[in-house]
């Protein structure tokens, strides 16, 4: 008589660790994957270059902006893109419908004939650059200067600014200190 030989088959379990490895490193790469998609979506950062925003902001600081579900504010701080040059980064004056002047001899800036209150100006006045008449922001567009007035490239010279090329909102500075601008 024969004896049978009983041939026992166990199931392959991975085990416990290894298990909750790859549960581990799946859920890193899907948190590294979201914080991409919405850095790259609704934040971005920028570098200042240039000094047309002194004294709020100085060249090399970096800023962090976001251009979802932003409309544009008087005063706020916006990144405007331009077609083969460098970003503007700039603060609106004037939006869709606007008059603004410059007085000629004061150097005061006028939105619909009442002069603005600018504290975050560097110097005592705006140069007109050319700009001698007063002009009306067109529909989609917006009027924005630097605040060192005397070193900006701006709507003075260059015109109004299409909304569609905002890039977004400046909200905090990152780099040199961090903060709120303007604080």
């Amino acid at each position: 008589m024969q004896k049978s030989k009983t041939v026992q088959t166990r199931e392959y379990t991975p085990s416990r660790s290894l298990a909750s490895g790859f549960e581990w490193v799946s859920a890193a790469l899907a948190a590294i994957v979201f914080v991409a998609l919405f850095f790259s979506l609704a934040f971005r950062i920028v570098t200042v270059s240039g000094d047309s925003m002194r004294n709020t902001l100085q060249n090399g600081d970096r800023l962090l902006l976001s251009g979802m579900f932003y409309t544009p504010e008087y005063g706020d701080i916006v990144v405007v893109r331009r077609t083969g040059d460098t970003p503007l980064i700039k603060r609106v004056i004037g939006l869709e419908g606007d008059r603004i002047r410059i007085d000629e001899e004061s150097g005061v800036v006028y939105r619909n004939d009442q002069p603005l209150i600018e504290p975050y100006v560097l110097g005592d006045s705006t140069p007109t650059y050319g700009m001698k008449e007063e002009i009306t922001v067109p529909e989609g567009t917006l009027f924005v200067m630097g605040d060192n007035r005397s070193e900006s490239l701006d709507s003075r010279i260059l015109g109004p600014v299409s909304e569609e090329d905002l890039v977004g909102k400046v909200f905090f500075r990152i780099m040199p200190s961090f903060g709120k601008i303007g604080e």
